[in-house]
């Protein structure tokens, strides 16, 4: 029993590492500067993104295709940007969490913009590579 509870116990631990460590490399994703080209793309750009472009982001990164290798996937975030979401709309249960979820709404909004720009230059520096064939 005494080992069951041990075996619980750093499953639990090693969850929430693996959720703090994604969390972690999100944001350091999310701290990288987004190109100009897509800032010139999308005029209605802020330096600082809000949490309601994350829609608009997932939506492009649906139609944009990932054609080289190096691409970051958006479920994760997705997953994320929801639960926060679900956070941020029980503000009135917990009116601290509100500050705190539209934080990390707009981190996910810019971790999506920086995937689609890292998507973007990829898939130029692929049509490049094949032109030059």
């Amino acid at each position: 029993m005494f080992a069951a509870l041990i075996c619980v116990i750093s499953l639990a631990m090693m969850a929430q590492f693996a959720i703090f460590f994604w969390r972690a490399n999100m944001l350091a994703i999310a701290a990288e500067p987004v190109s100009d080209a897509l800032m010139a793309a999308q005029s209605s750009f802020s330096a600082t993104r809000d949490s309601a472009e994350f829609e608009t982001f997932a939506a492009i990164s649906n139609i944009c295709p990932a054609v080289g290798l190096d691409s970051l996937k958006l479920w994760p975030a997705r997953a994320y940007y929801q639960a926060v979401r679900l956070i941020w709309r029980c503000s009135s249960i917990l009116p601290q969490g509100s500050s705190w979820a539209r934080q990390e709404m707009a981190f996910c909004a810019q971790y999506a913009a920086v995937s689609i720009d890292r998507r973007l230059s990829s898939n130029q520096a692929y049509l490049a590579a094949i032109r030059s064939y």
